[in-house]
């Protein structure tokens, strides 16, 4: 890599030059492996790529160094074009970007096209190769008056016609120019008065939250707007593998930056694209990773595993980690009932009953909450994956408009909803109904069917357990049923999962028995028993 060449040489910058006639023998070798129609063998052509490049950047700037970028990034397209290496085209393109810095100087402008192509082909999208010559035509001046424009400017948007039908969206377009502007790069546009006002729509990155441990790593980027995005994934020598995200036409208002991570995930980049922004997660190893998007706010959420969800065989099934989730926390205090009491309060205290008892079992148990704070829907996901769970209970009370509503009832996720199950998981979204309903567009997209079966098995032995744990004194209990919602706290988990609605704290009754000590205790019992019959194959 070049980045590497640039480390190992930069202690000898201040030596003298070249001896010009290696030089022109190495450009003279260059120019011949470009003609030839087989290429030599690899390390050779990569050697002559980085020594050229290496005696660019020590030219700096002006005719010679953009002829000798020009060639480095030559060479480093012909071995794409051979080899298909993803590694080769990034280094292709930011050494012809190097090439095209100066555009009034000769062989940068075709540097350009040439890099700008390369981008597209490496991206398997036509729209890069716009969005490349884009950028490039904005950093040259337009001319005076009814001047015909410069060469270079034509020759830019004679390739950009070349690739209309590709043309991104406005957006995209506006957060190049906003970028440009930033650099004060930005000269073809400075004659558009509209400009500045336009760019100002561009979706922006508000923050990027992440998780990482050993068995997987949550990323969540929030947007201030939805955006558009790509994903994919990349190998760089010497640094294993990494995921990414483009999104196209969005701000990264602080800059670049780095953050270290742990476990499966090693470093989270973001950083300015020729598009947009690029996330990108580098990989302590081989992973599974899904993306997906969730709104209201709008958020794009990067899960990664080391292995993909699936089932244990056998009729036993594997638990040994189980995850409680006692719902909302801090300044969310979710439902409350007629006399005041709060959701929150009641499901911490249930899930540090069923705590110990699970303890007993011999199973590893963790808290998404363990006091009286707030959660994200996106980070309790995110711990439970991270634990490397084997089920996944998030504990809750009910709520509805009529006081009389009462009853247990047990969720599962699902792209298959009712009307009253819809405005439940938009309560507990904290979202709107149409939002919540989004969510079944992408959950169609992610392979759940058998994590689905095996959560909806397990609701059933909840549901059933909680009415043999409290029928015997609370004999009127209404058995709501299982169901199934789009409930964003489980999306992406990796196990099974199921959220108890433990009863309707807005019902005056069952508010007074959650409020009590004994029907708090008979529910966490609940939990305990089903998780014992789950695990024993029932």
């Amino acid at each position: 890599m070049v980045a590497a060449l640039l480390v190992a040489c930069g202690t000898h910058g201040s030596g003298p030059p070249s001896d010009a006639s290696t030089e022109e023998a190495e450009v003279a070798r260059a120019e011949e492996m470009l003609r030839a129609p087989a290429l030599p063998d690899r390390p050779e052509v990569l050697s002559l790529a980085q020594g050229l490049e290496a005696k660019a950047l020590h030219e700096g700037k002006g005719p010679r160094a953009v002829v000798l970028h020009a060639l480095a990034g030559s060479l480093f397209e012909r071995l794409f074009r051979v080899d298909k290496r993803a590694e080769d085209a990034k280094e292709g393109v930011d050494v012809l970007r190097l090439a095209a810095k100066d555009l009034e100087v000769a062989g940068a402008c075709e540097a350009a096209v040439r890099g700008a192509k390369l981008a597209g082909d490496a991206a398997h999208d036509a729209s890069v190769t716009y969005a490349e010559l884009y950028r490039a035509s904005r950093k040259v001046p337009a001319g005076d008056g009814g001047a015909a424009p410069p060469p270079c400017l034509e020759t830019l948007q004679t390739a950009m016609s070349d690739v209309e039908a590709f043309r991104p969206p406005a957006e995209v377009l506006e957060a190049i120019d906003q970028g440009l502007l930033g650099e004060g790069a930005l000269a073809n546009a400075l004659a558009d008065a509209g400009a500045a006002s336009r760019v100002r729509v561009a979706p922006r990155i508000v923050k990027i939250e992440q998780w990482a441990a050993d068995e997987g790593a949550r990323v969540v980027v929030h947007l201030d707007k939805p955006a558009r995005f790509r994903v994919g994934d990349e190998t760089k020598p010497g640094k294993g593998a990494r995921t990414f995200v483009e999104l196209d036409g969005v701000e990264l208002p602080s800059g670049a930056r780095d953050v270290k991570l742990g476990g499966i995930a090693t470093m989270l980049h973001a950083e300015p694209s020729i598009t947009g922004s690029r996330i990108l997660v580098d990989l302590a190893g081989p992973c599974y990773r899904k993306v997906f998007h969730l709104v209201e706010p709008y958020r794009v959420v990067i899960d990664i595993a080391k292995h993909p969800p699936g089932s244990a065989g056998g009729n036993t099934r594997k638990v040994a980690r189980v995850v409680l989730d006692p719902g909302h926390g801090g300044n969310d205090p979710g439902a409350s009932g007629p006399s005041g009491l709060h959701e929150k309060d009641v499901t911490l205290d249930i899930a540090h009953k069923v705590a110990p008892v699970l303890a007993k079992q011999g199973l590893a148990v963790m808290l998404t909450r363990d006091d009286d704070r707030y959660v994200t829907l996106e980070e309790r996901t995110a711990r439970a994956n991270a634990f490397g769970a084997d089920l996944f209970v998030s504990i809750h009370c009910n709520a509805a408009e009529k006081s009389v509503r009462r009853g247990i009832e047990t969720y599962v996720l699902d792209t298959d909803a009712s009307e009253m199950a819809s405005r439940l998981a938009a309560r507990e979204n904290a979202t709107s109904q149409a939002a919540t309903a989004e969510l079944g567009a992408i959950l169609a997209n992610m392979r759940l069917a058998d994590q689905a079966t095996r959560s909806k098995h397990f609701a059933a032995l909840l549901q059933r357990s909680a009415f043999a744990s409290l029928r015997d004194k609370y004999t009127d209990l209404v058995d709501g049923g299982v169901h199934v919602a789009g409930f964003y706290v489980l999306v992406g988990a990796r196990m099974p999962g199921v959220l108890f609605e433990t009863s309707y704290i807005s019902n005056p009754t069952e508010e007074q028995r959650l409020a009590s000590d004994d029907y708090r205790g008979r529910l966490a019992d609940a939990i305990a028993n089903a998780i014992a019959a789950y695990r024993e194959g029932r």
